[in-house]
């Protein structure tokens, strides 16, 4: 399977030329190049946002707004599954809610699946409601898919005990075997950059801890985690790039990254590895 990342640095609040920036990165892959596209969290709109009012002009329906349409068309041109983040609208029971949410497009461009964000970051909290819950789909050319938004990997909150370990915890008890992330990580402290990026994925399979030594199984089949993040300075915040292709079980390993200020499509063919 080719799993790819789409790493670049979204300007606030540019969403089309966001969305031409990741077009010029693609622009070379054809169809049969990648099997599974991410891209960041909130790809083309930025991801600081400081209130509900400042966001809402780039709100999006889940089915027809910009990202998902978007979505459809590179889904239909590669013959690929893709992924993105973006700001959610929705209208349920009388009621407007509003989501981090990432939708997922198959190869026939038709959406089979919007996770919303179930752990908030703080600037989350500024306009969005957490989604209903971690999520293990069945998805016809994938098997089990698990899909995650970033702080989804870390404890509830920063409170929740750090052994609880809930996204990978849910992911295990469910039998995902392929785990889609869409992020936007803030860079972590280090004196080098590769020291930097060395950190960021650390951290990511240590939160990974119980997909990667699992209750012994009969089932030995691999699992995979795909982690596509962004890079450059919003508002003050520096994210980690490091965009990433690990594999957690049998092995833990990094099949390929990007480093932090890499704009580049990241792809991973673990039939060959």
């Amino acid at each position: 399977m080719k799993l790819a990342c789409c790493q670049f640095e979204p300007k606030w609040g540019a969403c089309q030329e966001n969305i031409t920036k990741a077009n010029q990165l693609l622009v070379k892959y054809k169809a049969g190049d990648i099997d599974v596209l991410v891209l960041p969290e909130m790809a083309f709109t930025g991801y600081v946002f400081k209130s509900l009012q400042e966001i809402t002009p780039y709100l999006e329906d889940a089915e027809t707004g910009q990202t998902t349409t978007w979505a459809k068309q590179q889904a239909i041109r590669l013959k690929c599954f893709v992924l993105a983040g973006y700001p959610e609208v929705i209208k349920e029971d009388g009621q407007t809610k509003h989501y981090n949410s990432q939708c997922c497009v198959n190869q026939e461009g038709k959406l089979v699946y919007t996770y919303r964000k179930h752990f908030l970051y703080q600037v989350d909290e500024n306009w969005a409601a957490e989604g209903p819950g971690f999520t293990s789909v069945d998805i016809k050319g994938l098997g089990k898919v698990g899909f995650g938004i970033c702080m989804d990997l870390n404890p509830y909150r920063f409170e929740a005990p750090f052994d609880a370990f809930e996204f990978a915890t849910y992911h295990a008890q469910q039998g995902t075997k392929l785990i889609l992330c869409s992020m936007a990580w803030l860079q972590s402290k280090g004196k080098s950059e590769n020291i930097r990026v060395r950190s960021t994925i650390s951290y990511w399979a240590e939160r990974l801890y119980p997909l990667i030594n699992p209750p012994k199984t009969k089932d030995s089949s691999p699992v995979y985690f795909v982690a596509c993040n962004r890079t450059g300075t919003e508002r003050g915040n520096t994210f980690a790039g490091g965009s990433c292709v690990l594999e957690l079980f049998p092995q833990c390993l990094i099949h390929d990254r990007l480093l932090e200020d890499d704009q580049d499509v990241l792809v991973v063919d673990t039939s060959k590895d």
